[in-house]
């Protein structure tokens, strides 16, 4: 935990998998994983430097006019922004040597946008109900007939270029011009102290919570995850810096007053398509560059078992539509595949169950690894509770010993 804001991510690592990761096309914006940055020192060529940038900028609050121009953030995609000074691509006079990436570089605003005319995932998820009412359901299973989904899943990299979520395959204004003017400043503010005063305040590297939303990034691994399924409950559970439990509760309707760290999700079969409905999530935000959403968001989402040409279950086709009022100008939209890897009678795969430690933090701004000899540092391995009573309540009080003296001990030798 205490290298994850020092140390540059060379290759994206399985949570809770055994094995090598599986390889897939990097694409452009080298979406999954993020060698091979497209680095310039200056402005690529037919690309006119702005007078004043993220990177030369003394208070990006004024330039609210270039926020929605590429050259404003040298063409860096976010996650580009949040490592750029891990990666080295800061330059030798930073800020103002930061590099430049790749200005044709992106994935289209209008991809991203819900192709479905639902304007609250209410009235999505209504319809959705009435579309599999009209065919008879919703589909009811008994523990004999539900579909037979356990297993472990990974993320199938075939779609790493679409995933904007992760922050790898978009320029920044692109990200930018989803978000309400509120939101577009929140991220423009995380783009600048990252990117500009080296001070990332990334939630893995706090063991702040993971939230609602980082179960679609990529570096949380949200999305490879162990599931299993009865027929009143589908549960998913992952993650790499924190746990990640995801409940889908079959025809149950949201009961919870509080907003949660991953909502409630309640859902439906249709048939072999199971359909969720998350609510009441707590607002927080995505980290790396990326945006904040607030407590409005909810998602509809579906499943549905993929198949390969012989006819065998191979994992899960998964789409989500975030509605979130108050952060997005217009209903969001992914894809993803989840591939099954493994049965949940596999003799040797686990799920290592998830404490976040680290010694990491903030102090002048900027996150610091503590060494032993801090105040604020906490051995979580040496019986830390009892080293607090010794110093602050025993000092100097006379104890048992409890070892055995070295003359003893150099008699067996």
């Amino acid at each position: 935990m205490a290298l994850l804001w020092a140390t540059p991510p060379q290759a994206t690592v399985f949570a809770q998998q055994t094995g090598a990761p599986p390889q897939g096309k990097q694409g452009k914006g080298g979406g999954f994983g993020r060698a091979g940055t497209p680095t310039f020192s200056g402005p690529p060529a037919g690309m006119q430097a702005l007078p004043t940038d993220l990177f030369t900028s003394k208070n990006f609050y004024k330039d609210k006019d270039l926020w929605l121009d590429k050259r404003y953030f040298r063409c860096n995609t976010p996650r580009q922004i949040t490592d750029i000074w891990t990666s080295g691509r800061i330059g030798k006079n930073p800020p103002g040597s930061a590099s430049w990436g790749d200005c044709n570089m992106d994935y289209p605003r209008e991809k991203i946008l819900s192709p479905y005319p639902y304007k609250t995932a209410k009235e999505h998820y209504e319809a959705l109900m009435a579309k599999a009412k009209s065919a008879g359901g919703p589909t009811v299973y008994t523990k004999a007939t539900v579909p037979d989904w356990d297993g472990w899943y990974a993320r199938d990299p075939s779609y790493s270029d679409s995933q904007w979520t992760w922050g790898t395959i978009n320029q920044a204004p692109t990200i930018l011009s989803l978000l309400t003017p509120e939101y577009q400043k929140r991220m423009v503010q995380m783009n600048y102290h990252e990117g500009v005063d080296n001070a990332p305040q990334w939630n893995a590297s706090f063991c702040y919570p993971e939230g609602f939303m980082r179960w679609w990034s990529q570096a949380s691994q949200g999305g490879n995850f162990q599931l299993v399924m009865n027929v009143n409950q589908v549960q998913f559970l992952s993650g790499i810096a924190a746990n990640f439990l995801r409940q889908v509760l079959i025809g149950k309707e949201h009961v919870q007053k509080v907003p949660q760290w991953y909502g409630e999700t309640v859902g439906f079969w249709d048939g072999t398509i199971l359909v969720t409905w998350t609510a009441h999530v707590q607002a927080w935000t995505i980290s790396h560059s990326m945006f904040e959403y607030s407590d409005k968001l909810e998602t509809v989402e579906t499943y549905r078992p993929a198949y390969d040409a012989s006819g065998k279950f191979v994992g899960l086709d998964h789409e989500a539509v975030f509605y979130d009022p108050e952060a997005f100008v217009a209903p969001l939209h992914l894809t993803m595949r989840f591939l099954r890897q493994a049965t949940l009678d596999n003799p040797t795969r686990r799920y290592t169950y998830i404490e976040c430690l680290s010694n990491l933090r903030n102090v002048n701004g900027r996150p610091v690894q503590l060494s032993p000899d801090s105040d604020r540092f906490i051995d979580y391995y040496g019986r830390t509770w009892a080293k607090n009573w010794e110093k602050y309540f025993e000092v100097g009080w006379e104890k048992p010993q409890d070892d055995l003296p070295k003359e003893i001990l150099d008699i067996f030798k």
